[in-house]
């Protein structure tokens, strides 16, 4: 028995499949992005183009996993 200061969960976390496939987003583009995005040329800021590429990703994830939690949150 709960208390009354213990909030109520209904047992299910609220995970959607669009909230699955936008945090996957970035974990795919990491993964299969080197096979597409393998080249020297061009440079990125001075920075080679996969390693650009990788950098884009890394630094957009938080982004994607804030809007994944905003469509969880919103169910």
């Amino acid at each position: 028995m709960g208390s009354e200061n213990e909030p109520e969960h209904s047992g299910e976390d609220g995970i959607t499949v669009s909230s699955v496939i936008v945090a996957g987003i970035p974990f795919c583009a990491l993964v299969f992005g080197p096979l597409f995005a393998n080249q020297v040329e061009p440079r990125i800021l001075g920075l080679p183009f996969l390693l650009a590429d990788c950098v884009f990703w890394v630094l957009l994830t938080p982004a994607f996993l804030f809007l994944a939690d905003r469509l969880r949150k919103r169910r």
